[in-house]
């Protein structure tokens, strides 16, 4: 059975995932919200801010003081990309209570430090404290900055610009540079203030119980905060084919050619055929055994790499390839080719079950870790229901030859975005 929330506030859920194979537990807040231009960069930072200090630790050492008494458990921030929203993450590490050497509540203590953290952050005349923001806030600029560097994330973001024109999936989730350049204490406190008013939280419990202690603390500490509006999420999935997809072509000084070719598929969640497009992908060219590496790299040698990926929830589907620039288009000429070769089902039964293999194994994966198991939950935030990696692994294994074909003829190409060298070739 998939894990049921509870509501513990108006927007705030809570969702425990009892397991007693690991000797941590875990707790994440997950903040969501409408991934926009204009507030990215200062909601990109209020997590990595809370994660500092509070009112009653208001330094680093006396917080690392307190981490210590608990353990050495560890407190950390993140933000990620949930379809068109905006994911900010703060989580506890520590130890499951029953490994507590005098039966402390040391999850539940946790869980108090960290709305301490949330509530209750040091502040100075009611913002927060530039020697805080400060070092944060080239921290931002810096992310921001290593995106250029690295050539292969640049490619696919660039192409995502491309393929979701004016929609928040092409934005950068940790903002625009000159937006986080220029962030005051005032904006990270109003920033600040607005996740807890109007984000939709979803608090994810791991550890050997049910985390009760956990779940009443947060619900104490939302109780007294007052009302909060939580803003409604939604994904754009809509969409207009072109008739010709459009190509963008950049010079940069770089080694290898990107290739990046972009797809919208007419299935995203909560669509009933999403399972037949996550096999489709993983034929097409999401494992090392898959259409597009058989053919692209392996047998015709048109490409260093190439894979594709698919994002359920936005309904897209991205295919990026290492390429020399000379041989960028016979490259996206045979990557369509395999695609139309897919959508006529040319491909064998043991090519299907190994993509088969290939994805029930991710599934049966995620409880291995609890941070990947906490990530496959944070996705399916914005979802109807939750769904476990068993109940996915059911439903995959239904997926018939058919369904997979059928999934291929939903895939629409875009736009293509290609960043070659300055030489007009590589060494």
């Amino acid at each position: 059975m998939p894990p049921i929330p509870q509501t513990i506030a108006p927007g705030v859920s809570f969702l425990s995932l009892p397991d007693s194979r690991f000797k941590t537990a875990r707790l994440t807040a997950a903040f969501l919200l409408p991934l926009k231009e204009e507030t990215a960069a200062r909601y990109a930072l209020v997590p990595h801010l809370l994660c500092r200090s509070c009112a009653a630790y208001p330094d680093m050492t006396a917080l690392n003081r307190r981490l210590n008494q608990l353990y050495g458990a560890r407190i950390h921030a993140g933000v990620s990309r949930v379809g068109d929203q905006q994911a900010l993450l703060l989580t506890a590490d520590c130890i499951d209570d029953r490994y507590a050497l005098k039966d402390e509540p040391v999850a539940a203590d946790c869980a108090k430090l960290l709305l301490s953290m949330i509530f209750n952050p040091a502040l100075e005349d009611g913002v927060f404290r530039e020697a805080d923001v400060d070092p944060e806030r080239r921290c931002l600029v810096e992310i921001i900055e290593s995106e250029i560097n690295e050539k292969r994330l640049y490619a696919r973001h660039k192409c995502e610009q491309l393929l979701c024109p004016g929609e928040p999936y092409a934005m950068g989730v940790y903002g625009d540079i000159e937006r986080a350049k220029a962030l005051t204490p005032a904006d990270a406190t109003a920033a600040w203030k607005e996740l807890l008013s109007t984000a939709s939280i979803l608090w994810i419990y791991q550890g050997g119980a049910e985390g009760a202690d956990a779940a009443a603390a947060i619900g104490a500490g939302f109780a007294v905060w007052g009302d909060r509006h939580p803003a409604a999420l939604t994904t754009r999935t809509a969409f207009t084919p072109p008739e010709q997809p459009v190509r963008r072509t950049e010079t940069m000084a770089v080694n290898q050619s990107k290739l990046v070719m972009g797809f919208r598929v007419g299935i995203a969640d909560p669509d009933e055929a999403c399972m037949a497009a996550r096999l489709m992908n993983a034929l097409f060219g999401g494992t090392p055994h898959s259409m597009l590496f058989r053919s692209v790299r392996e047998k015709l040698s048109l490409c260093y790499y190439c894979a594709s990926s698919y994002d359920y929830i936005k309904g897209v589907m991205l295919v990026d390839s290492g390429v020399e620039a000379a041989k960028a288009d016979e490259a996206q000429a045979e990557i369509l080719r395999q695609l139309d070769l897919l959508r006529q089902g040319a491909f064998t039964d043991e090519d299907l079950e190994a993509a088969r293999r290939s994805v029930l194994n991710q599934f049966q994966e995620v409880d291995d870790l609890q941070s990947s198991r906490m990530g496959w939950y944070l996705r399916q935030s914005v979802s109807p229901r939750f769904t476990s990696p068993e109940e996915s692994a059911a439903a995959l294994a239904a997926v018939t030859r058919d369904e997979v074909c059928a999934a291929a003829r939903q895939v629409h190409p875009i736009c293509v975005y290609l960043l070659q060298s300055e030489k007009g070739g590589e060494d």
